[in-house]
């Protein structure tokens, strides 16, 4: 272990982590110029090789995000997302609780599938038409989005960028996340709906009869697609995906397959050539990604993993030690980025199973749900928080600002950890 090396690597981290949380900086610059130095400088100290450092970038993972950045564009383009919030409306017949928690369903389902920002993106705006028109305020409704939109992400494999990695370093499919996440991650859902109604909605006043039967009547779904047969086809393409990933193991091919062949058929529509639709991919993040990887691996070439072999986990119990990992990873993903968060703790996950032999179930559960939830304590600590915060500023949504978000997100934070600590007791025990 080569402790200087490791406070070097280390400063070099926490500098990207800094320049990735400032808007006045350029983050993937300063990620890569950090990513090339650290290489360079473990390099010359442990005489490594270029392809030394190679092997530590997870292409899978890579090539995940960028396939489902491109699905995400396809969908974006189809207006399935802004259909399927006035189709829920109409569903809901203008009652405020059926909405809320049809809106909450789906939004936690579409999180699961494509990028959450991207479906408060679309979806708020939508939805503050909507009470506009109904002459109610959205903010409670759009509090109940963003804080489902952290429980969605736990629903699948490919939800987010630290679910990809982390499911990548421990090849984890779609059928481990339904077997050992869908209960309680339905659970919660559940739960945080029924809190935020019956506590928060039913407080705000009921939406005026008249009103509600003329903006039914004045709202189409039909008016929402600009392209018929374009919607279908992507609808029909991005549900036979989610099958796949559902039956295949490979997750990385199945998300390029289905990609490219999106891109293909929606040439014919939008007369968009492959090098068109990947220039709407967010390379920033991809690089980002990248330059993380490296600069992890050079922290493990240092000895990272030698900091924790002498610590005396064997005396723990498997609770106590998946127990730590949820509060400790939920304190820090509420203020650090959660994709640095989860790359610096899959080594430490890794050797609690590889080497103190702890059980993989409880130390996946607390790694995965606290990665996901502990964005909510603050409103800094999840992005789609952040856009929805920032949607609702633009469009003058009076019952939603920075302080009410905080103190609801805390709240339901707190109420998740909770929870998610009696399941983990559980887990724990049926699996001793």
């Amino acid at each position: 272990m080569n402790l200087i090396l490791i406070i070097f690597v280390f400063i070099i981290f926490g500098i990207i982590l800094v320049s990735y949380s400032s808007k006045n900086l350029d983050f993937v610059a300063i990620s890569l110029f950090g990513c090339f130095t650290a290489a360079f400088v473990t390099g010359v100290v442990n005489n490594l090789t270029f392809w030394d450092f190679i092997d530590y970038i997870e292409f899978d993972a890579i090539i995940i995000i960028l396939s489902m950045s491109i699905i995400t564009k396809i969908a974006q383009d189809s207006n399935i997302l802004e259909y399927l919030a006035v189709k829920l409306f109409k569903i809901s017949k203008g009652n405020r609780r059926t909405f809320l928690y049809l809106i909450c369903i789906i939004t936690t389902i579409l999180a699961a599938i494509i990028n959450d920002v991207i479906v408060v993106l679309i979806l708020a705006p939508v939805v503050i038409r909507l009470c506009r028109f109904l002459k109610i305020r959205s903010g409670t409704y759009l509090l109940g989005m963003t804080i489902c939109i952290n429980i969605g992400s736990i629903i699948t494999p490919f939800s987010s960028g630290e679910n990809i990695i982390i499911s990548t370093a421990f090849s984890l499919d779609t059928a481990y996340f339904i077997t050992n996440y869908w209960i309680f991650s339905y659970f919660l859902l559940f739960i945080t709906i029924y809190l935020i109604d019956r506590f928060i909605l039913k407080k705000e006043p009921e939406i005026e009869e008249q009103q509600k039967n003329f903006v039914l009547e004045l709202v189409d779904t039909d008016v929402m697609i600009s392209n018929r047969k374009m919607f279908y086809v992507n609808s029909i393409g991005i549900i036979i995906t989610i099958a796949l990933f559902a039956v295949l193991p490979l997750l990385y091919l199945t998300a390029a397959f289905s990609a490219f062949t999106l891109v293909l058929i929606n040439t014919k529509f939008t007369k968009k050539k492959t090098i068109d639709i990947l220039k709407d991919v967010e390379w920033e993040i991809i690089f980002f990604f990248i330059a993380l990887y490296v600069v992890i691996g050079c922290l493990l070439e240092a000895g990272f993993k030698d900091l924790f072999i002498n610590i005396p986990f064997e005396v723990l119990s498997p609770f106590m030690v998946s127990f730590i990992i949820l509060l400790l990873v939920s304190l820090i993903s509420g203020f650090v980025a959660n994709t640095p968060t989860a790359l610096i703790f899959i080594p430490i996950i890794s050797l609690l199973i590889d080497t103190f032999h702890f059980p993989s179930i409880p130390l996946f559960f607390a790694f995965i749900i606290s990665i996901n939830i502990g964005g909510n304590l603050i409103p800094q600590g999840a992005a789609c928080d952040m856009m929805t915060l920032k949607i609702a500023q633009n469009n003058g949504v009076e019952n939603l600002n920075f302080k009410r978000l905080l103190k609801v997100g805390a709240t339901f934070a707190v109420i998740h950890i909770g929870l998610s600590i009696g399941y983990l007791f559980l887990l724990s025990l049926f699996t001793l």
